[in-house]
This record gives structure tokens, sequence and C-alpha cells, in this order.
């Protein structure tokens, strides 16, 4: 049926002259033996138009910013060069490549523990592995220095991240939360306790609170993937926590041992959290803690989410383990709706 709309749509098309309202619902695409066809109407026959959509959208504004942050930075470190009378390489090693430090046989060994690399692998990976966290601290060096620059001569980006559907986003008291309830902006956060990347961006939240204050309304819920084996169960003990008070102590306490998540490190980390051993047990063990994790993963999943770290600013969606200054940048366009 799909094919033959999709045929006779390609046969009678004829190209509407006088669109409106590009872009909204009511665009109109074609008329087709005097019949309108609108975006609306294509987005109701193929519900999945819409992310789609979306996603190359998204694609192609992180090609674009990715190349224009390059050619800025590339500006900005000639610009600074030149004003030294040096040579744009001579300032890169002198502010970027003296100040990295080299890699070390620990930091080597945590990232392998981290992403479950077992030792035998970890003799073939080694030299692999040492390339790529200098390469990761090299980048994150130049990334530094390129921001300082940015300031220094007063950058200005104007390309806008493609915001795509508002998602209404449900809130209730049940939820962990820092921020007044009226607050302008609420940046609504899923995560996975056992999830690496989901810990790279544990301190988002925190930051958010720190920078805005009472401006924003930071919100926590869980979203535990499948194939982490520890983690819907380390999302029920931090609802446990939140029971008595200490939620978001026991979110920090499970992010830093993320890869130590099993029944007997959960009610350890509660003991060293001052939590009610025996309150804490009783949670876990009526299925209360279990109810609320499942709503989450529940609506998270209604909300169209496939992975976390996941945030919604205002209900549009952010995904993925961003940096931070992303996730800023959101809030300060919700600030400025």
């Amino acid at each position: 049926m799909r094919v033959v709309f999709l045929s006779i749509l390609s046969a009678m098309l004829i190209m509407s002259c006088s669109i409106k309202e590009k872009g909204s619902p009511k665009e109109v695409l074609a008329v087709v033996n005097g019949e309108k066809v609108t975006l609306g109407n294509l987005q109701e026959k193929y519900p999945d138009l819409e992310k789609q959509l979306l996603k190359l959208e998204e694609n192609s504004f992180r090609y674009k910013e990715m190349y224009l942050n390059d050619m800025i930075d590339n500006k900005l470190i000639e610009i600074e060069a030149k004003k030294m009378n040096k040579q744009p390489a001579d300032l890169i090693a002198q502010e970027v490549t003296s100040k990295i430090k080299p890699v070390t046989e620990e930091e080597i060994t945590a990232f392998g523990k981290e992403r479950g690399i077992t030792k035998e692998q970890m003799s073939k990976f080694k030299d692999r592995i040492k390339m790529y966290l200098a390469g990761q601290r090299e980048s994150d060096a130049r990334k530094t220095f390129a921001d300082s620059l940015k300031k220094k001569y007063n950058v200005a980006l104007k390309m806008k991240k493609p915001k795509g559907k508002k998602v209404k986003v449900e809130v209730s008291d049940d939820d962990a939360s820092k921020g007044p309830k009226n607050a302008k902006v609420t940046v609504v956060e899923f995560s996975d306790f056992q999830c690496p990347f989901c810990k790279r961006a544990s301190t988002n939240g925190a930051q958010i609170v720190k920078d805005y204050g009472n401006k924003v309304r930071y919100v926590f819920r869980h979203f535990p993937l499948s194939f982490h084996e520890n983690a819907h169960r380390a999302a029920e003990a931090a609802v446990c926590a939140k029971d008595q008070g200490k939620f978001f102590e026991m979110h920090d306490k499970l992010f830093e041992n993320n890869t130590a998540l099993t029944e007997v490190d959960l009610k350890k980390y509660a003991v060293e959290l001052g939590l009610d051993a025996k309150k804490f047990d009783d949670c876990l063990t009526t299925g209360k803690s279990k109810t609320k994790v499942d709503k989450d993963l529940a609506d998270g999943q209604k909300y169209g989410m496939s992975g976390a770290p996941t945030y919604f600013v205002n209900g549009y969606m952010v995904v993925g383990a961003v940096p931070y200054e992303e996730i800023k940048k959101a809030v300060d366009e919700a600030m400025n709706d």
C-alpha cells in the first residue's frame, strides 16, 4: 500500500506555489488532482517521518558545527600567533603540547577496567588505549586553549541546533529534583548508573544547579538499559535513598563506583551514607522502588528515548553524554524563549 501511494504521488504531484507556513503541519507540499497534500498529512500517515527528518537535521548541524569550530579555532590561533610574533605551530607547542601530561599506567588500567576489558585483552590493546588517551588529552588541551581565545576575541556562534518536537515530560513529587517547581526552565535527565557514558555526564546536573541556581529546576529520572544487569537494581537503591532524603548522595556514590553495583555493594553504600539499614532493605524488598523505576523506563520509551543519558530541556530532547556546554546552550536558549 505504501509503495502504491508513493508511486501515485511521484507521478501526479504538482508543487504548490503558495507555501505560507513552511515547516508547519499546514505546509502544502503538493496538490494532487486539486487536493492539497500537507506536511501534516505525511506525518499522520508515516509517524516515523518526523524522527527521520530530525535526525537528518541534527547530523547536518553537527557536521557544520564541527567544521565551523575547527575553522574558528584555526583562525584564532593564527590571530594570536601573529599578535605574539610567532608561527601557529610554535604557539600550539607552547600553549598546548608542552602542557599535556603523559598517560600513566594507572590511567590505562582504569580505562580498561571501566570498559570491561580483561587482563588478557589489555596486553593486546594497551598501546592503542595509550594512543587514544593521549590523543583525547591533546584534543582537550587544544579545545581549552581555543576556548580561552574565543572569550578573548569575543566570538559569537550564530548557528542554532534544531530543536525537534517538544515533548510534554511528566515531573512528579516522586522524582528527585533540585530547584523550584515554578522555575522558567526544567531540565529532566534520564540516566543509567551502570552506563560509562552516563558516568561521564553525571556531573552535568550539579553544574546546572551551580550555574543557574533557582532559575532552573533539575530533575533526575531513571532509564536502566536492559544489557546492564545491575542498573535497574542500582536505580531502585537510589529511589530508596531518596525516601531517606539522600538521593543525590547515593547518585554520586553509585556513579563513582559504577562497576561495583551488586546487592552487597548497594547495601554497603547505604551504610556508608548513614541510611537506616532496615528501612533501606525493606524498601528494596517490597518492590515499591521497582515500580518507580519501571515507570520512569516506560515514560522514557514513550518520550522517544532509545538510550542514556538523555536530557529534556523544557521538553526539547538532547541526546547522549554531550559536553556540558551543549546542555548550557540549550538552557540559555530556553531562558530566552
